[in-house]
């Protein structure tokens, strides 16, 4: 036997050996980070005695060196897909900072509490408790993100995904730890997770009285991953922490994030995760200070009443720690709050793009202020910074928002709004007008409202916000286009343009598409409703189905006394408008294979 032949022989053998060392490796991490979720719910989600959280330090020990082991074993057999991450440093420092925990903890332990006492929070419960968190996430979103290389549609991952982290998320309100000793039903904690993920707000039990706040610390999480998208959260890590991806992957996840091209998605990604948090980073700020005097509690109850509501405010939830919502006593005369609370709705019903072209166009004006400065050059013009888009979004949007307003006063100003002082009736107008627009928060007991308002209500919450934003309904500019087009075939005109652009033929048909399957989907859960729900006035269904299909989440105090088949029903029209009614059937219908046949045309009767 020649040496080549051995050394054929040794490859093709170190080959098989690598892939078997990989897929022990990736077994390893896998149920080292499906243990470590189970600890944590085990750890926060019960009441422990002094033995059950002696045995949990033993097991976090057994499942740091799991994970250690794992990645040890995973960078040995694939190092060199590793050096390609986009975050390789992060990674390491992990790594390294997960060798630092287990040298407190095993290897030096003694050596360390002597020479090093300063480095004592490496053995902090709660320290460790986070990193197992982050290395679960981590890797648990990159075998999810090995999901997007099969052949699934990824219409149907992206559902998938949604009832995924419903499920986890209604199980975790069933803790013993999430609830005030409330006997809850399954069925309502399927409804208040879905409501979260879904960023509905339509509650079958009071949010304020029912859950703790581990419960609600829950809920704001569920709210936070389902405003921004499950599948956006899991690219972030997945893309992060992995080397190479498949370019059948990367299409997918354009398609799933609306992404312009396959290059830009990491980047889209990492702009929408910065821009959130800013976002609420500020709401959070200039809520706690319209609340810090007037909110019982001590710090960190009000800290967290911020936080909570400017993320459901952000990601147009409208669910409130409070059980009145808006109207509650303590807040119903706090106007700035209700200011605070529209515009935090308002900039998440724009929709990211919407805010990166004005970004965009921001830092077009920069760059240029700063050349006129510092070069003395003149102005250089771009054209088309705002796209059609953008135009018709923003411009709908404020139409709807100071037509809305006015229409709200007027109809209430001798009715909810009476007896209020200006500024309070201009913040409830403005709050009353925005929030129907998906976002659920409310300044007045919405059975007490005039039957004007309610239909006023009723006409925004089908209209909704904008594509690609936290909102939902039928979108400002599905509406725009509709009207649009049927305006222009009015007049006989045979294209529909916009600002010197001409809308595709598409968007055309999509619009009249999500119209017609909108309308349908309602009208079969309100025939639904009409059979579980006896001896309720049919608007009032109507309105709590237009609520749940557009995301909205205001009721006529209907949602509690819904039966068990009415809060399924419920559950997946709000899930069906959280997804959208379009991706929604094309994740069941197969794709139509284009043919090369025409047929002859002819007219039909209307």
């Amino acid at each position: 036997m020649d040496i080549k032949h051995l050394q054929f022989e040794f490859k093709l053998y170190w080959k098989y050996l690598l892939r078997l060392l990989t897929i022990v490796a990736e077994g390893i991490i896998m149920t080292a980070s499906l243990a470590a979720l189970f600890i944590l719910i085990y750890q926060f989600g019960f009441y422990n005695s002094s033995s059950a959280l002696q045995n949990l330090g033993q097991w976090r020990l057994y499942i740091l060196i799991a994970f250690f082991w794992g990645i040890t074993l995973r960078y040995i057999t694939k190092f060199k897909d590793i050096i390609q991450e986009k975050m390789i440093y992060l990674d390491i420092s992990i790594y390294t900072l997960l060798f630092a925990v287990l040298s407190a903890k095993v290897f030096f332990q003694k050596a360390m509490e002597e020479s090093l006492p300063y480095l004592y929070f490496f053995t902090d419960t709660l320290f460790i408790y986070l990193l197992l968190f982050v290395l679960s996430i981590i890797h648990l979103s990159r075998q999810t993100f090995a999901l997007l290389q099969s052949h699934i549609k990824p219409s149907f991952l992206f559902l998938l995904s949604f009832v995924f982290i419903i499920l986890v998320g209604s199980g975790l309100l069933m803790l013993p730890n999430a609830t005030h000793g409330h006997a809850l039903k399954y069925i309502d904690a399927l409804f208040i997770s879905t409501t979260s993920v879904c960023v509905t707000g339509l509650t079958t039990v009071d949010v304020a009285t029912t859950f703790t706040h581990t419960g609600q610390v829950i809920i704001m999480l569920l709210i936070q991953i389902g405003g921004i998208g499950v599948m956006t959260f899991t690219s972030f890590f997945a893309l992060s922490f992995m080397g190479n991806s498949s370019f059948s992957s990367k299409l997918a996840l354009k398609n799933i994030l609306s992404v312009d091209n396959v290059n830009g998605i990491f980047r889209m990604i990492i702009n929408i995760l910065i821009v959130t948090l800013i976002i609420e980073g500020l709401g959070a700020y200039f809520i706690f200070k319209e609340i810090e005097y007037i909110l019982p509690g001590n710090m960190y109850e009000k800290l967290f009443y911020a936080i909570f509501h400017s993320i459901s405010a952000f990601c147009n939830a409208g669910i409130s720690t409070l059980s009145g919502n808006m109207y509650d006593p303590i807040v119903a005369h706090a106007y700035g709050l209700h200011v605070c609370i529209g515009l935090l709705i308002i900039l998440g019903g724009l929709g990211f793009p919407i805010l990166f072209n004005y970004l965009k166009l921001l830092k077009h004006l920069a760059l240029n202020m700063a050349k006129m400065l510092i070069n003395k050059k003149s102005y250089t013009h771009a054209p088309h910074i705002i796209n059609i888009n953008t135009y018709l979004v923003v411009s709908c949007t404020a139409v709807l928002i100071i037509g809305g307003t006015i229409g709200y006063y007027l109809l209430e100003m001798h009715h909810s709004l009476a007896g209020l002082p200006i500024e309070g009736q201009i913040a409830d107008s403005f709050l009353g007008a925005v929030t129907p627009r998906t976002a659920g928060f409310c300044v007045a007991d919405m059975a007490s409202l005039t039957q004007g308002t309610l239909m006023l209500t009723l006409l925004l919450m089908i209209i909704g916000a904008a594509p690609m934003s936290t909102g939902g309904g039928l979108k400002v500019t599905t509406v725009y286009v509709a009207f649009r087009a049927a305006l222009d075939n009015i007049r006989g005109k045979n294209k529909v343009e916009v600002r010197k652009r001409q809308i595709s033929e598409a968007s055309i048909k999509n619009a009249f598409t999500i119209i017609v399957l909108y309308f349908t989907w309602m009208l079969i859960a309100v025939f639904g409703l009409t059979l579980t729900e006896k001896n309720v006035p049919v608007f009032t269904l109507f309105f709590e189905t237009v609520s749940a299909l557009s995301t909205v989440g205001l009721s006529l105090n209907f949602s509690p006394l819904l039966t068990t088949l009415g809060k399924l029903i419920i559950i997946m029209t709000m899930l069906v408008g959280r997804i959208g009614i379009l991706t929604f059937f094309t994740a069941f219908v197969k794709n139509y294979k284009a043919q090369n046949i025409a047929y002859p045309k002819e007219d039909i009767s209307m």
